[in-house]
């Protein structure tokens, strides 16, 4: 199983505009073969941050949503309300 942890920075005063693009790609996402998480997080502090979880059984299942049609439509738009680019961590389940 591949844990994928992301953290996107967005601009301060189009969050909300993030929120609602980033609603695109959960259900379609959720619906992908091998995908067993998706959610979207805010952190507390600092609005401006969130932290996307995903789970994915295997680490192809995770490179084929790179490839789908939502993906490849949406994230482009979600690129306009970043501050920077995305940081992303793709973890081994250990224990």
């Amino acid at each position: 199983m591949l844990q994928v942890v992301s953290k996107i920075y967005v601009k301060e005063d189009q969050i909300d505009e993030f929120v609602e693009v980033f609603k695109g790609m959960v259900e379609p996402s959720r619906k992908e073969e091998g995908c067993i998480q998706y959610e979207m997080y805010q952190d507390e502090e600092n609005p401006r941050i969130f932290i996307v979880l995903e789970q994915w059984k295997t680490k192809e299942d995770f490179d084929q949503h790179f490839k789908t049609e939502h993906f490849e439509r949406i994230v482009p738009k979600m690129s306009e309300f970043m501050i920077k680019e995305t940081e992303m961590n793709l973890c081994y389940k250990i224990v």
